[in-house]
């Protein structure tokens, strides 16, 4: 018997499970209840996971139809064996295998899950009607679907930490701010809730009721604190507590949230590194040696294996846009000394705030008085205030590096009788057709809570222009030019026209605006541009759409965008070496090859992989 009390993620398999037939057989049906079935799950803080048999890009394409697809995360969609995907998902996502349950048709699969993951629950299809009834009496708890953003967060950190030549450079690169905080009793609701919930990390293991964890944080002869760590992903919240007596820690444990950053392991070592006596199995030790240099870096900079850190450089460059900047921003060494404003998630709600760099968020930036952004706050639930302020016009810049993919795809809408304009989201929130979509969360919600009322006071107030034209944005560059320094240089990253079949009407608005900034920095050499469409070299270069490339193409716009930041400022900037990046695109091609012909998990496969590593280290 399922309890769903005791699960935090459920594994689907597909075909004859979530839906009836086999997808690449044609004629599969696909029912609403377990679509609904997800999107409640998600509601009540349940996360959930795909582990199919199938073609990525078409199964991809259905789950969209659906509108579910978002709410999955770390999906394995493709022919390997299930049993290993299982394992190396778990521990991606600092899980235990008790609390996961893995719904397959196929006993086989389930034979093999359990193999893998002895403690893993798990199910045939029959049981879905059971959890359909169980959710249906759970409290809905996580409407804003934070936990579900954690492990986007957790998704993200993972997909980027693969184009790093060792964890280590990546754990130097996430820029990981860590602090300890005494005002204990300001949060003793989430402490308790951390020290009933933590296990992996729990390294005392002592449940205690609220009312004695109060006395110990108002006793005198305690040592208390809390911990809050964020990192360029993300912003984590509370992740750790302590409680420290006569040098010796009787509560100590931390979320598995950031596990991995040794978080823990930088928190001891700040306290000293006081007696502790761990209780039971914990998944990352304590040593009484190190303190992460990671955390909390003054004077950051890239770490390769064996390789000497870049001088200091001393140009000043703003990166402002999405993940086509901070994916390829990886790449470039001394970037820690660059100034960044990407997409981020708000810290008070979750919210997904990655229309602040639109170019008419930008503007009005320039343009917008107190007043202004006030009523914008209080018009517009999908607008964290801090999006509101940012240094494109306030700061002293060489280069001012922006990218436009969010042009083609994000509406505008003017506050009638005014000139202020906002931007969200890709379908008309003026016009009541696609108002369910957006009550439903059939459509992008950026983690934003929409009603039919508040859609319907949206509308009475403001009217959507549609999309950016390529005569707006002109304009919206020559404003610019009129408004920053005439020392400081733009340098645009222009949407991608070819490589990947679908999608024309993206292809076509991002063809318009690049012709146009083309055609403008004739005339304005402070006008500077980056074609993605160079760097494209066939459909395996994309990551499931025309706005998300792979490791290699944000190394090649890396590449061209140092040569931009060189030809403006004429100062040293170094990439990756030559070499590193030689020793990078052979291995993903010779492992490519690997997987071809042998499972990833197969002995014979760690085995070449670890021989050839080695070589590669020592020609390094």
């Amino acid at each position: 018997m399922i309890h769903l009390d005791s699960i935090k993620l459920i594994v689907w398999d597909l075909d004859d499970t979530f839906w009836a037939g086999t997808l690449s057989e044609g004629g599969a049906r696909f029912p609403k209840e377990n679509a609904n079935l997800v999107r409640d799950l998600t509601d009540c803080g349940i996360i959930n996971s795909i582990c199919s048999k199938n073609e990525f890009e078409p199964t991809k394409q259905h789950l969209q139809e659906l509108g579910v697809w978002d709410l999955f995360v770390f999906p394995s969609i493709n022919w390997d064996s299930k049993g290993p995907q299982l394992k190396d998902k778990l521990d991606k996502m600092a899980l235990r295998p008790v609390n996961v349950l893995f719904l397959d048709d196929n006993p086989s699969n389930l034979g093999e899950a359990k193999h893998f993951l002895p403690d893993i629950q798990i199910e045939g299809p029959e049981v879905i009607p059971e959890l359909i009834k169980q959710v249906a009496n759970l409290e809905k708890k996580d409407p804003t679907h934070k936990r579900l953003k954690q492990y986007k967060i957790l998704e993200e950190k993972d997909t980027a930490s693969k184009s790093y030549a060792s964890n280590e450079a990546f754990l130097y690169d996430s820029d990981i701010q860590v602090e300890i905080h005494e005002d204990c009793l300001n949060q003793i609701q989430r402490i308790h809730e951390l020290l009933l919930r933590s296990n992996q990390l729990n390294y005392t293991k002592k449940r205690i009721g609220i009312d004695e964890l109060e006395q110990i944080l108002k006793d005198p002869d305690y040592q208390c604190g809390y911990v809050t760590a964020k990192d360029r992903f993300g912003d984590y919240g509370i992740v750790g507590f302590y409680a420290k007596k006569d040098d010796q820690l009787e509560h100590f444990l931390f979320s598995c949230r950031t596990m991995g950053q040794q978080v823990e392991q930088w928190v001891y070592a700040k306290l000293g590194f006081p007696e502790l006596t761990v209780i039971g199995d914990v998944r990352m030790q304590l040593n009484k040696t190190e303190c992460p240099g990671w955390i909390n870096q003054t004077g950051k900079e890239t770490h390769l294996d064996n390789e000497p850190a870049t001088p200091e450089i001393h140009c000043r460059v703003l990166l402002k846009g999405p993940c086509d900047m901070s994916h390829s921003l990886v790449y470039i060494k001394g970037s820690d000394q660059f100034v960044t404003e990407f997409t981020y998630v708000s810290n008070q709600d979750g919210q997904i705030i990655d229309a602040y760099n639109h170019s008419v968020h930008i503007e009005g930036l320039h343009t917008y008085s107190g007043q202004d952004k006030e009523a914008i706050v209080r018009d517009c639930i999908f607008v964290d205030p801090a999006m509101l302020s940012g240094t494109f016009f306030t700061g002293k810049y060489d280069l001012i590096i922006l990218s436009t993919l969010i042009e083609s795809t994000y509406q505008i809408y003017r506050k009638k009788g005014t000139d202020i304009r906002v931007v969200f989201g890709g379908l008309d929130m003026t016009n009541p057709e696609n108002w369910n979509r957006y009550i439903n969360r059939t459509t992008y919600t950026g983690g934003n809570i929409f009603t039919e009322d508040y859609l319907r006071s949206f509308s009475e107030k403001y009217e959507c222009l549609g999309l950016t034209t390529p005569e707006m944005y002109v304009s919206f560059l020559q404003n610019c030019l009129d408004w920053i320094p005439q020392e400081t240089s733009i340098c645009l990253v222009l949407g991608a026209t070819k490589g990947i079949d679908g999608q024309e009407d993206v292809k076509q608005r991002h063809q318009g605006i690049n012709e146009a900034v083309k055609a403008f920095a004739q005339d304005h050499p402070r006008i500077k541009y980056v074609q993605v469409d160079d760097c494209i070299k066939s459909p395996s270069d994309f990551e499931g759409g025309i706005n998300h490339f792979s490791s290699r193409v944000y190394y090649e716009i890396a590449q061209r965008l140092i040569a931009v930041i060189l030809s403006v400022t004429g100062k040293k900037m170094n990439s990756y070496s030559s070499k590193m990046v030689l020793v990078d695109n052979l291995t993903l091609k010779v492992r490519k090859v690997l997987k071809k012909v042998l499972s990833p998990n197969s002995s014979i496969y760690r085995g070449v992989k670890s021989v050839y590593d080695k070589i590669y280290k020592k020609r390094g």
